[in-house]
């Protein structure tokens, strides 16, 4: 998971399979940025062009949908195991 999070897209063959709905995958990505706030990977970088994010079925999430999803749930249901992981990077 530290090489999806820290290293360029082209150092590493790595991908995270995510089981997560579109707010919580908003969440997590919006913890990544206060984690690591040197960070300047978009939004939209981060799901749709690297590649490296994926749903359980090895598909891509859909960055629209992920985008607006703070809009629609401000906190996600998952969001104490999103904390847990970021506590312990």
């Amino acid at each position: 998971m530290k090489n999806v999070l820290t290293k360029a897209w082209n150092e590493h063959q790595s991908s995270i399979y995510f089981e997560l709905d579109a707010p919580s995958c908003r969440e997590f990505y919006d913890f990544l940025n206060k984690r690591f706030p040197e960070n300047r990977l978009s939004l939209k970088a981060f799901f749709r062009y690297s590649k490296c994010i994926k749903r359980p079925d090895g598909e891509l999430y859909n960055y629209n949908t992920i985008k607006t999803a703070s809009l629609r749930t401000p906190i996600s249901k998952k969001h104490e195991e999103i904390a847990e992981i970021f506590k312990e990077l």
